[in-house]
């Protein structure tokens, strides 16, 4: 047996003869019985698209005419459905329209178009393909009438159930008409105009009709766009643009009616003709909303307002968007829907129910898969075009000030939510399904994670960097805390993701808030929020074991502390000491003491921060330095390795040559004893480790007084090392700091002088 047998795939030379006798039967149907017409249409319908051309001769479809008849006759609908599928075959790929048969299957198909009766609603969608698959070959104005006809009846007759069968079927038909119809001309036009006007009227009364009529007409206009030769194309779009235009200027001012004329114009507003009546349109519909008369209808109403601005706004010139009256209403109605609709963020109802479940799963899957769910860069970044237009005409900072605090309080609650699940489901013990599922629901999770960050990088980038000079942040007067604020709570986010798409302009907008708050005259507000935001970690007076805070803390809170001992490193020399002092080291402090590394980016961002105040010179820096010194030197060499710690031992002593000699040396003096201290044999290797962090500070100390202090200690430790191995080894390191760069000029001669008279006595 072949493998296609095998597959269950029908064998094609069977199968050829199986349709070969069906075709042959039908034509000599009044040998067969009902049920056995019935069978072998159902055969040849099955397969309508692949018959051959040939197979539709005159007698054939005479044949069909004669069967159609008698079953409609009957009332024979199986028959009738094959019938009407082979018709619609042949129509699609009729080549000439002077076949005289032709009227007969037309007055067929339109016959079973324009009946109401629930028998024929699922013969329809085949009678309307092939009824639009005539259209581009000749007699377009009856068949676009037909469809208007058609629409007309639909509309006239609503009912969800019929409508929603067919409804995709006629959105397709009139986008492919209007697309291929050789009557969209001046003297044509009017089928077609007749044939929108019933598109736009049966769109209103649907739900998904403005998106449907939308993506019809962009359809028409990439079609059309792309005819050849060019003159061609553009005139066929600037009819199409008038015939839209003129079409909407009549239609009733209902706000059903309003969002289905945007969605016409929606299509086309690409066109320069149509970006006024957009507009126009546009501000209506924003005012029909907030109208006590759609208050019911609100939120439905706001996420459609959201789909056509996001669409569009962005393409059309910003002076004529100001235009609009209620443009910081259009603003608003964004924001709501992007933070709060079923389809976009929904309150961050889905995290803050979150459970390795897969339903939630599912749940969030379909969120991610919703229509509006996909627009969310572009409602993003419609609303940020609108806040740079306002500020730019400096109005409305209000506004864009809730905008904002909407936007802080929507990440606390993502924050929480987010950690919350994280510590449930941290240790807990998961079967094969639960670990699969835990896996699924993090990818989908990332997905919307990613989409927040994105949209509000995007908005709030439109106030601290796309408004020149720094003016955005001066009209939103807490924007750049509220920047700050709303980074450190998505930290986690920001860290999974990594560098990528979005990460300049992340950082543009980050880097612009904290410049501004660095400023003289907002040097207040930076430290407050530092105060504030170090506070929430401040070491708890009621843990009884002794435990700092800081080590009770989950990842996602690590992160956003992480954050914050980031930016101070950016800031040390703005901090107010009070806050270092109070607020910020006791935080630090436990983390720095860390023996197990719990978060590598906290342990190293601390102990930089730490480095910072003794580079900007901070007045804690002389009780500091010992304090500090004593933590490099107590955690070598566990947690950190030789590596880390000369290089921060050596950062340190760098810092402090800076602010104080004699702070330098007495600090270094710290590490002299700690080596002084290993006089075990067992501690050897860590004692020429600690030896070889001691030689790296002859760079640092080279600019002082202290330089032949350290020279000497460091002659002392290398004869007195117990072997000639060793020696050799530690006088390589110290030859490589002695005469490379680092050591200051000055005390370069001096320097080698010595190293040749210890190698002298060493007799190497």
């Amino acid at each position: 047996m072949s493998q296609q047998q095998t597959n269950n795939k029908p064998d094609l030379k069977e199968l050829a003869k199986v349709l070969s006798d069906a075709y042959y039967n039908i034509l000599q149907h009044s040998t067969l019985t009902p049920p056995q017409i019935i069978n072998n249409l159902k055969q040849l319908a099955q397969y309508s698209n692949d018959l051959p051309t040939s197979w539709f001769t005159p007698q054939f479809i005479d044949t069909m005419i004669a069967l159609k008849s008698k079953f409609m006759l009957e009332g024979q609908l199986e028959g009738l459905a094959s019938i009407i599928a082979l018709f619609s075959s042949w129509l699609r790929r009729l080549d000439s329209m002077d076949d005289s048969r032709l009227k007969l299957v037309m007055d067929t198909l339109l016959e079973l178009l324009l009946s109401t009766e629930n028998r024929y609603l699922t013969l329809q969608k085949d009678a309307w393909i092939g009824w639009v698959s005539l259209i581009g070959k000749s007699q377009d104005i009856a068949l676009l009438d037909g469809m208007t006809k058609v629409l007309e009846l639909y509309t006239l007759n609503h009912d969800d159930q019929r409508t929603n069968g067919i409804s995709e079927a006629l959105d397709a038909g009139v986008a492919h008409a209007l697309a291929q119809t050789n009557a969209l001309n001046d003297f044509e036009v009017e089928s077609c105009q007749k044939l929108l006007h019933a598109h736009i009227q049966f769109s209103a009364k649907r739900q998904d009709g403005p998106r449907a009529i939308m993506t019809a007409i962009e359809h028409v206009v990439d079609v059309r766009s792309q005819e050849k030769p060019q003159s061609r194309a553009e005139a066929d779009l600037s009819t199409l643009v008038h015939m839209a235009n003129d079409v909407v200027k009549d239609q009733p001012e209902t706000l059903a009616m309003n969002f289905t004329c945007l969605a016409v114009l929606a299509g086309v507003v690409l066109r320069e003709d149509a970006e006024k009546t957009f507009i126009i349109q546009l501000d209506m519909a924003v005012d029909k909303v907030i109208s006590s008369e759609h208050i019911n209808d609100f939120a439905i109403n706001q996420d459609i307002i959201a789909f056509f601005a996001g669409r569009c706004i962005i393409q059309i010139p910003s002076e004529l968007v100001f235009e609009m009256k209620n443009l910081s209403t259009l603003l608003k109605l964004l924001s709501a829907s992007l933070l709060t609709s079923p389809s976009t963020f929904n309150n961050s109802d889905l995290i803050h129910r979150l459970q390795n479940t897969p339903a939630i799963t599912n749940e969030i899957t379909q969120l991610t898969n919703q229509p509006l769910f996909k627009d969310i860069g572009r409602i993003s970044r419609a609303m940020a075009k609108i806040i740079e237009i306002l500020l730019l005409k400096k109005q409305s900072a209000d506004v864009v000030q809730s905008i904002v605090d909407r936007l802080v309080g929507f990440s606390y609650n993502v924050f929480f939510d987010w950690d919350q699940y994280i510590m449930n489901t941290a240790d807990k013990s998961m079967t094969q399904e639960e670990t699969k599922n835990f896996e699924d629901l993090e990818n989908v999770v990332w997905t919307i994670f990613k989409s927040m960050t994105f949209a509000f990088t995007v908005i709030l980038k439109s106030i601290a960097v796309d408004i020149p000079d720094g003016k955005g942040l001066i009209q939103v007067p807490n924007a750049a805390q509220d920047i700050i604020s709303i980074y450190a709570n998505f930290n986690f986010i920001t860290e999974y993701l990594g560098d990528g798409a979005g990460r300049q302009a992340y950082q543009d907008t980050l880097t612009n808030a904290v410049a501004y708050l660095l400023h003289e005259d907002n040097q207040c507000e930076l430290n407050k929020l530092l105060s504030l935001a170090f506070k929430e970690y401040a070491p708890s007076k009621f843990v009884h074991d002794g435990k700092p805070s800081v080590e009770l803390l989950s990842m996602v809170k690590q992160s956003r502390l992480t954050f914050f001992t980031d930016l101070i490193e950016q800031v040390m020399s703005n901090i107010d000491d009070q806050v270092l002092e109070n607020d910020i080291l006791p935080v630090i402090y436990p983390v720095l003491k860390w023996k197990r590394i719990e978060n590598k980016d906290l342990y190293e961002s601390a102990h930089t921060a730490v480095i910072s105040a003794f580079i900007a010179e901070k007045p804690i820096s002389r009780e500091l330095a010992g304090v500090y010194a004593k933590i490099l030197i107590d955690n070598f060499p566990e947690p950190m390795n030789l590596d880390q710690f000369r290089f921060g031992f050596n950062t340190l002593i760098q810092a402090l040559c800076g602010l104080d000699d004699a702070l330098a040396w007495l600090t270094v003096n710290q590490l002299i004893q700690k080596i002084h201290s290993l006089e075990n044999e067992k501690d050897i290797v860590l004692r020429n480790e600690y030896t070889t962090a001691l030689i790296d500070l002859l760079k640092p100390l080279s600019l002082g007084p202290f330089f032949p202090s350290i020279l000497d200690e460091i002659r002392k430790l290398i004869l007195s090392q117990e072997t000639i191995i060793m020696q050799k080894a530690t006088m390589k390191i110290l030859f490589e700091t002695v005469s490379g760069s680092g050591i200051s000029d000055m005390r370069r001669t001096e320097a080698v002088g010595w190293f040749l008279e210890l190698k002298r006595e060493l007799k190497m």
